[in-house]
């Protein structure tokens, strides 16, 4: 393997070897690169400082605070000194989290019905110790109520979130399939009630005709 001689040390290396007669005379370039040594690596760097244009001071410091990247920095400062705008705080409840964990479980709650009106009977509930308080109907029981009770076990009874999920959402199962059950036992009520009524009124219709016809028969004798 050829030995490489660092460029730092090439002038010296040659020297050497015109002092050692394994040169017969030396390169053109010697008191080149002894005026001027290369540097440690072979790869040109920049050096910004050299003054190639021969500028005295005042022209270089004009032109570096012309500069495109002067400009830069100086705006970058100048941002970094301005009065941020006042900015409102973002406002969060406790409940966000809560809401989206059980929306996005139960996506189909919200296309639920529910009155947005205020009236005289409207439900202005505040107490979430439990799902369903005496006198409610199981079907004012909607998502929110769940979200409000699942935060009252969490600060109430210091239950973990899941755990308090869990409670909640299996208390207001119940609570949906009791109502479906009143559902489909009101909807059978009312079948029964309407074939009842077709069943009379055909009674009605025939004992009509019965007693038309009898008139009629009647009409007949007496003429």
């Amino acid at each position: 393997m050829a030995f490489r001689v660092p460029p730092t040390g090439l002038a010296k290396h040659v020297d050497n070897l015109i002092k050692g007669k394994l040169l017969k005379r030396a390169p053109v370039w010697l008191p080149v690169v002894q005026a001027i040594p290369p540097g440690p690596s072979i790869i040109r760097s920049q050096q910004p400082n050299i003054n190639l244009t021969a500028q005295t001071p005042a022209e270089q410091a004009a032109q570096s605070t012309s500069s495109p990247m002067h400009r830069a920095s100086l705006r970058h400062k100048q941002k970094h000194l301005r009065t941020r705008p006042p900015r409102p705080q973002a406002i969060v409840y406790p409940e966000d989290r809560l809401r989206r964990q059980f929306y996005k479980d139960h996506p189909f709650e919200l296309s639920r019905p529910k009155v947005l009106v205020e009236n005289d009977n409207g439900l202005n509930r505040t107490d979430f110790s439990q799902l369903v308080l005496p006198g409610m109907h199981l079907s004012q029981v909607d998502g929110e109520a769940v979200i409000k009770y699942q935060l009252h076990l969490m600060v109430t009874e210091k239950l973990s979130e899941r755990k308090a999920y869990a409670k909640a959402t299996s208390e207001f199962y119940l609570i949906r399939a009791q109502q479906e059950e009143e559902e489909r036992e009101a909807r059978q009520k009312m079948t029964e009630l309407l074939q009842n009524a077709t069943a009379s009124r055909k009674y009605t219709q025939k004992a009509l005709y019965h007693e038309e016809q009898a008139l009629k028969k009647g009409q007949g004798l007496a003429l």
